[in-house]
């Protein structure tokens, strides 16, 4: 009996080391990887004389949500959209990370209830701390803090400040995707600027305590302490941005903004409409603030996987709000499919060239209008 009771014990301890395993190297990398392919094909090398352009130019990707899968970003992988070494191969200078603290089950754009999470699972099977297992607090501070190791690892230059801007080299910015993750306690504010958040969600995927979501039950706009948070957020230095904001919401920011916010990744209903995607007169809302829009790459932002849909929605934008407030927004690793990953960002190039574009025009939307606005918004 004993020696039953002993092998069923080794039994269950073998288990139970087995199972944390499984989800960290097998389950976790699958399931991501499923999510956020790279689905267009493969494209030809740019032009040697559309490569130097590319590479002289100041070029930002405004959101990303890479740092929530666990991966090791220094390294590159074969899965996934982004790593640091294919941002390099992309020309890339700034990369925003976005912080993803919450996920209600069952994702739709049309209609959300805060009241569930499936992230758990997935910070647990990243051998995060138990203490981010369930709440968004601390993933937030918990992604901060990894963000700083990668860049303390590999020459990265995090921004939290003007002068950042100039380092040369790669450099990335920490941004939250939603200020649920500040579970309705206005210090939290300050926490997160010191862990180095320079922009900020107002809502993600459902409404919260600050401000309805476009895809949230109710959809409200800002709340009491959005409003006062709002102004807050200003004065410290912190971007806002508007993405994923119900039309309520977008239009009381807007209303007592003094800085230029941003859309950080979506798509224009005129190309593609849809409950995400900016009306012309959100577009040109946003040019009177002085802010920018990101352009996305995804079916749900431009309603094709490919550059030819990005390109269009990037050209109506332009049309309506003007070059000086449209730039890029990917949503790489944000579990969607997108025509190139990091290192494909040279096509956009080679194909905005290709539309006639004046090569000073191009230079805007690949990173100098975010550019713009991080240099008016940041900290000296």
């Amino acid at each position: 009996m004993k020696i039953r009771r002993r092998r069923l014990a080794i039994g269950l301890a073998a288990l139970l080391l087995f199972i944390p395993l499984l989800l960290h190297y097998a389950v976790l990398p699958w399931y991501a990887a499923r999510l956020n392919p790279v689905l267009g094909p493969d494209a030809p090398a740019v032009p040697a004389a559309v490569r130097a352009f590319h590479d002289a130019a100041f070029v930002a990707d405004m959101h990303a949500d890479s740092l929530l899968w666990g991966r090791d970003l220094s390294r590159r992988g074969d899965s996934g959209q982004l790593d640091l070494p294919r941002l390099r191969d992309g020309g890339v200078d700034l990369q925003v990370f976005s912080a993803v603290t919450r996920v209600p089950r069952g994702l739709n754009y049309r209609s959300n209830a805060g009241d569930s999470d499936v992230l758990p699972i997935l910070f647990a099977a990243a051998w995060r701390s138990p203490s981010t297992w369930f709440s968004p607090r601390r993933r937030a501070l918990a992604l901060a803090g990894e963000l700083r190791q990668l860049a303390a690892q590999d020459s990265l230059t995090l921004v939290e400040r003007r002068a950042d801007l100039d380092a040369g080299g790669l450099e990335a910015l920490l941004s939250l995707e939603g200020m649920h993750a500040l579970e309705g306690d206005a210090a939290a504010l300050e926490e997160f600027y010191a862990a180095g958040y320079r922009m900020m969600g107002l809502a993600h995927f459902f409404d919260n305590e600050i401000a309805g979501s476009a895809h949230g039950i109710e959809k409200y706009g800002l709340t009491a302490l959005g409003r006062r948070l709002v102004p807050r957020m200003q004065a410290l230095g912190i971007t806002i941005d508007l993405a994923h904001a119900s039309p309520t919401a977008f239009a009381d920011t807007l209303a007592i903004a003094t800085r230029p916010v941003v859309v950080s990744h979506g798509g224009v209903a005129a190309t593609c409409p849809g409950p995400r995607n900016l009306t012309d007169a959100q577009l040109r809302a946003v040019a009177a603030n002085g802010g920018v829009v990101g352009i996305g790459y995804w079916k749900g932002a431009v309603c094709e996987t490919s550059v030819a849909a990005i390109i269009r929605a990037i050209l109506h934008a332009v049309r309506v709000a003007g070059i000086d407030h449209v730039g890029l927004g990917s949503d790489f690793d944000g579990a969607v499919g997108t025509p190139f990953d990091a290192a494909g960002l040279p096509r956009l190039t080679a194909s905005l060239l290709a539309a006639g574009l004046p090569k000073r025009d191009i230079e805007k939307l690949l990173g100098a209008n975010f550019r713009r606005v991080l240099a008016t918004n940041l900290p000296p």
